[in-house]
């Protein structure tokens, strides 16, 4: 216990961040903290959404892959009911 004491005392609070731990989606979470010192609030960007056409190339884009990978698992499948037929079951 004495320790402990001696140490205490000697410890002081400088005000300085070590670790932000003002973190988004968390309890108590404030947006005006995530300013860093020195710096002005930047204005809210608007978000550019994609147009029709981006839309319909990135929905065509994925489920090329996703026909893709269906593909390959189905072939994988269709070996392995072959290989036990004909081999392991033969």
């Amino acid at each position: 216990m004495k320790r402990q004491k001696e140490r205490g005392e000697d410890w002081e609070d400088d005000g300085r961040t070590i670790v932000n731990m003002n973190i988004e989606g968390m309890p108590g979470y404030r947006r005006e903290l995530d300013v860093p010192l020195g710096c002005a609030p930047q204005k809210a960007s608007r978000r550019e959404m994609p147009s029709a056409r981006e839309t319909r190339m990135i929905i065509l884009a994925s489920m090329k892959w996703a026909f893709l990978y269906t593909m390959g698992f189905a072939l994988i499948l269709v070996l392995f009911i072959l290989f036990c037929v004909k081999v392991w079951f033969a």
